[in-house]
């Protein structure tokens, strides 16, 4: 830069001149119209150069007049450049500096960085600014720090859309921290109450107790997940675990004919099964062999268990249908016959041999306690009778009845009957007890009894070959029941004590009916009149209760006669007024 006061050159940068100490920064002087500039700047380069030897023109030494020029400006120098205004510089600065710190502040508030720097210096900030924290913490190593941060963040919104998969991280910080306890309880809020159809807490709980040998909590939790998520992973893993279910030996559904099943367990362990709606194993029976099921239906459950593993369950379900055998037949027509005649019974189904027939005469209905046809003809005896049999075959399946009615016109007794057949020396509810005294003398002892099925007060009077108990009626006090071991009192038809058994049938009608295979023998049956029947006390036969019952036709009243049969005989004779029609089809 050239010095505007001495025309000296210097540095561009300085501002001072450093020959002549004036500041070149001065406006220039003003100039004149353009024109005497113009011819000013002519003349002064005339006068600048001369002429020399040569006609060479050089420069003239000028330096002094224009010092000297120079020197006359600089007398007054003049400084017009701009002053610095720093209020000015202090407010831009100012207003830069509060923009920026208000800037500053909606970065920390708004922006998610912003929100982790605050949640960094511990200000309340975002849950996502604490979530991604912890995060930090737990990959920088500070485990602790880290649970306490996703704590927070939890804290700070708890019911997040997300909760759930934020969760799994505070699980793998206690897990990092070896709180199995604590991440195992995450794990279970998790797939119990925030997402029960997602697999991950699932899987990650399983791992825990697979670490820790609990197989049983494990399968039960997998078979959870399974049934939960429908990932098949859950399936695969619990099937690679617990024992394999059992097998039945028979297939399932409708099969002919019982049937012997056996359940087999592919890895030999134990195994149980029941055939109701109990829990399993624990209300199950222990299989130990083959299990037989005849006709009915059946629904079998069963599993496999080794120590506390438990297979899946077995289930399978039968229908046994056994074949029924059809109505025996009989060799006579069932019609009205002059004389006694003898009735065949046969099998209609001929191949199937294993076949019993079961029949009766008494007019009862036939049934497996009822006298076995053993091939001899059955003799039909005088009077109406209905011979009815069945058949039964191996399956215990028994048939439909055949029934049919002969008649044999020939002489026959009459049945047990009340208004006729009463002891020799007096008769129920007529006799009274004054006059049964009289015959039989007084008693050893006398003394009320309850319950009596009869219309008044009844007394009991003990006598030494018995017992007599009177009651109060229409007539008076009269007797109404006796049991007699006494061989001078002459029971009904003239039946006395020390008879054999057939003596006494013989007096009444019987239907020929053969005892059964126990020994008991029915007699007859009418449903107006009453029945008789013989039942053995025990395993002889010849020792039993023959008994007749009167019904009644006329009044509702039952009238008892029983014979004690020791040895085959009559040890002691009973009979007995209720006040009430005893009903026949009880029996």
């Amino acid at each position: 830069m050239i010095c505007k006061s001495c025309n000296q050159e210097s540095n561009t940068a300085s501002r001072m001149c450093p020959f002549c100490g004036q500041y070149m920064g001065a406006e220039p002087e003003p100039m004149a119209d353009d024109h005497e500039a113009s011819a000013d700047l002519t003349d002064a380069r005339v006068h600048l150069y001369k002429t020399v030897p040569g006609n060479k023109r050089v420069l003239k030494k000028t330096r002094r007049k224009r010092n000297k020029r120079r020197s006359r400006k600089s007398k007054n120098p003049t400084y017009q450049g701009g002053m610095i205004n720093w209020l000015k510089v202090a407010v831009v600065v100012m207003a830069l500096m509060m923009a920026a710190g208000i800037g500053v502040l909606i970065w920390l508030q708004v922006s998610p960085s912003g929100q982790l720097v605050k949640a960094r210096m511990g200000r309340t900030a975002s849950s996502d600014a604490y979530w991604t924290l912890g995060t930090e913490l737990l990959d920088q190593g500070y485990i602790s720090r880290s649970i306490e941060t996703y704590k927070t963040a939890e804290t700070i919104e708890p019911e997040r859309k997300d909760l759930d998969e934020k969760l799994l991280l505070l699980a793998e910080a206690y897990e990092a921290a070896n709180q199995t306890i604590d991440a195992e309880a995450v794990y279970q809020r998790i797939y119990t109450q925030l997402a029960p159809k997602k697999p991950e807490a699932y899987r990650l709980a399983i791992n825990i107790l697979l670490d820790q040998d609990r197989i049983f909590e494990a399968v039960t939790l997998m078979q959870l997940a399974y049934d939960q998520t429908g990932d098949e992973g859950f399936f695969n893993q619990r099937s690679q675990l617990v024992p394999q279910p059992p097998k039945a030996s028979l297939a399932a559904g409708k099969h002919m004919y019982s049937k012997d099943i056996s359940f087999i367990s592919p890895q030999d362990y134990d195994i149980y099964y029941t055939t109701g709606d109990g829990l399993l194993p624990e209300t199950g029976i222990k299989y130990t062999g083959t299990i037989r099921i005849t006709e009915g239906t059946y629904h079998f459950r069963a599993v496999c268990v080794s120590s506390e593993l438990v297979s899946d369950e077995m289930s399978v379900r039968y229908t046994i249908t056994l074949p029924t055998p059809m109505a025996p037949k009989a060799n006579m027509q069932p019609k009205t016959y002059e004389r006694q005649i003898r009735v065949s019974l046969r099998i209609v189904d001929e191949e199937d041999k294993d076949v019993t027939l079961y029949y009766t005469l008494d007019g009862t209905k036939p049934d497996l306690d009822s006298p076995r046809y053993d091939g001899e003809p059955i003799l039909i005896p005088p009077g109406k009778s209905l011979l009815r049999a069945i058949a039964v075959n191996r399956y215990g399946k028994i048939s439909s009845e055949m029934i049919l009615e002969y008649k044999v016109n020939r002489p026959y007794k009459s049945f047990f009957r009340s208004e006729k057949d009463q002891f020799a020396g007096f008769t129920l509810m007529k006799t009274t007890r004054d006059a049964f005294i009289a015959q039989y003398g007084e008693p050893q002892s006398e003394a009320p009894v309850l319950n009596e099925s009869v219309p008044g007060p009844a007394t009991r009077a003990v006598y030494p070959w018995g017992e007599a108990r009177f009651t109060q009626s229409e007539e008076g006090i009269v007797v109404y029941h006796v049991t007699t071991n006494l061989a001078s009192m002459k029971g009904p038809r003239n039946t006395a004590i020390g008879m054999v058994m057939k003596e006494v049938t013989d007096k009444f009608t019987d239907k020929g009916q053969p005892p059964n295979d126990r020994g008991d023998r029915g007699i007859y049956f009418d449903i107006k009149d009453g029945y008789a029947n013989y039942k053995i006390a025990s395993d002889d036969p010849n020792t039993g209760i023959l008994q007749y019952v009167y019904v009644g036709s006329a009044d509702a009243s039952t009238t008892i006669l029983l014979y004690d049969i020791v040895d085959g005989k009559v040890a002691g004779i009973t009979m007995r007024y209720l006040n009430y029609r005893k009903s026949m089809v009880e029996l």
